[in-house]
């Protein structure tokens, strides 16, 4: 798979530049939300594949990280933890998108009850972002060293596999000491926060879209455009990070010996953003108009190096 990054990095670049280089009043602040997002995109990624690399010992929920940062020595809770809170950093810039498209969308947004509903969520989110973190590394030595415990209780349990004890190694132990059931607590509190504002929003902002008499029709149109690409990417966004969340939670209680499902729920987990990058390029105007004019450009240049060579040769 690591073929695809040389398809997707110069993606990510591209679209960055792009969205650094539009110049539109609807896309005055928005686009700094999307970079955000899509450097959210690319760190996850480079994270997975470089740094971490996870490796499953099924039947077990145990992670063991082979990549750069095991090999400088940091351990695999700490880079899970990592993890974990890019993922959740995925969820608030995506949250933070859907509050602006309201704000920007909804004249009156301010004197509205809906308001008061989507702050509760949103301040909420924005809380649990920096929770987060703050419990996991805050009680990093601690968790360290239950984690040591409950691997070397698993390796009495099953010595067939020696990687158990491996410092790079994770073990999942939900609801099994304070801080695990506070992490879990505050990831079911995102999920909650999520799958009450991004739905109620999108209902909420068509009905408003179809009947308002505030904006012109042009900019109407331009609005509907950015909430349906946003739809369409908080969709990727749900199936592929949804269902690995899913795959995990069901090996924690259950089990299981599926490995090929295993890594499929990584590959998601690591690319989700690439297939979100595109969904954006295909439903965002803007955005295809910025890329189409870059393609040109290059086009353009490499038509001319390809002259000077021809001009060169013939001399």
């Amino acid at each position: 798979m690591h073929s695809l990054h040389l398809i997707d990095l110069p993606l990510y670049i591209v679209i960055v530049f792009v969205l650094f280089k539009i110049d539109s009043n609807v896309f005055k602040t928005y686009k700094f939300y999307l970079m955000w997002h899509t450097l959210i995109n690319v760190v996850t990624e480079f994270h997975n594949c470089f740094l971490m690399l996870p490796v499953v010992h099924l039947p077990y929920p145990l992670l063991r990280a082979t990549g750069l940062l095991a090999d400088l020595g940091f351990s695999g809770l700490f880079q899970f933890y990592f993890l974990s809170a890019l993922i959740i950093q995925t969820g608030c810039s995506v949250m933070e998108m859907f509050y602006f498209r309201f704000k920007a969308s909804v004249f009156d947004y301010e004197t509205r009850g809906f308001t008061k509903f989507i702050k509760v969520f949103i301040f909420a989110f924005r809380f649990l972002t920096i929770l987060f973190p703050a419990i996991t590394f805050g009680t990093f030595f601690y968790s360290i060293q239950l984690q040591e415990k409950y691997k070397k209780e698993l390796a009495m349990k099953d010595p067939s596999i020696p990687e158990i004890t491996c410092y790079s190694s994770v073990l999942a132990a939900p609801f099994s000491d304070s801080v695990m059931i506070s992490t879990m607590i505050t990831w079911l509190g995102c999920i909650i926060c999520t799958f009450s504002v991004i739905p109620s929003t999108t209902i909420y902002m068509n009905s408003y879209l179809k009947t308002t008499k505030n904006m012109s029709p042009g900019v109407v149109k331009m609005q509907k455009m950015l909430l349906s690409s946003l739809i369409v990417q908080t969709f990727v966004h749900g199936i592929m990070l949804g269902v690995p969340n899913l795959m995990f939670i069901y090996a924690i209680y259950f089990g299981s010996d599926f490995e090929f499902a295993a890594y499929f729920a990584f590959i998601c987990l690591t690319f989700h953003g690439f297939l979100s990058t595109i969904a954006m390029i295909i439903f965002t105007k803007p955005i295809q108009s910025g890329l189409l004019e870059v393609i040109r450009f290059i086009g353009r240049k490499m038509l001319r190096i390809s002259k000077c060579q021809s001009n060169y040769n013939s001399e």
